[in-house]
């Protein structure tokens, strides 16, 4: 019997299989599009940039990379919800000098790849910021894919542990990508906890 709470509740997991099987039928795949050389920085982006995405930013900086941080429907100036920062720094991740900010066109620069934790949010920056916004989805370099990463917020710390775990392994992966590539969004010097990508599946999602 499926775990549902590892998913974020049933509603949840239902949106991840709906998510799992559009990508099966091919949707969600422009990743393996990127053009990665051209990557000068992720910009990680969730609903309000108190959870998903402030702790998917400060895991990809502790990893060599740069990184900014947004949310849709953000108030700017708010800090990390407390349960976020409370179960990041049990990863090691301290999220206490955060400070949200809403996604809008005038603080992202040339070279940013937008990653969202939903379809949706996908299809809203875009709304938002234009039609041709370079714009992926974290989960898509999962394994197995994650398409939907339900958002932790007001759930229960097995559940922000488990969210969290697969930002980590979703991130770790897209990294193995940017350095094959020699991104600009990855600082000098070797890119830890990652492993070298040899060859061209291995940026891409599958199924598991």
């Amino acid at each position: 019997m499926v775990d549902v709470e590892l998913y974020g509740g049933r509603n949840a997991f239902l949106a991840h299989i709906r998510a799992r099987a559009l990508y099966a039928l091919g949707a969600y795949r422009s990743a393996r599009d990127v053009e990665w050389a051209t990557v000068r920085r992720l910009a990680f982006v969730c609903k309000g940039n108190i959870c998903r995405s402030p702790y998917a930013c400060a895991k990809a900086r502790s990893m060599g990379v740069q990184a900014v941080s947004f949310g849709i429907d953000a108030a700017d100036g708010a800090p990390a919800a407390p349960a976020a920062a409370e179960n990041a720094l049990l990863r090691g991740i301290d999220l206490s000098e955060h400070r949200s900010s809403r996604v809008q066109s005038d603080r992202l620069a040339e070279g940013d790849l937008l990653i969202a934790f939903e379809p949706r949010q996908i299809v809203e920056v875009r709304r938002r910021i234009g039609a041709g916004t370079s714009a992926e989805l974290l989960g898509i370099w999962s394994r197995p894919i994650r398409p939907y990463i339900h958002d932790p917020y007001g759930m229960s710390d097995r559940y922000f542990q488990q969210c969290f775990s697969v930002i980590d392994a979703s991130i770790a992966r897209l990294i193995e990508c940017m350095a094959r590539s020699g991104a600009p969004a990855i600082n000098n010097g070797p890119v830890r906890g990652t492993e070298p990508a040899m060859n061209r599946q291995s940026c891409e999602g599958t199924l598991g």
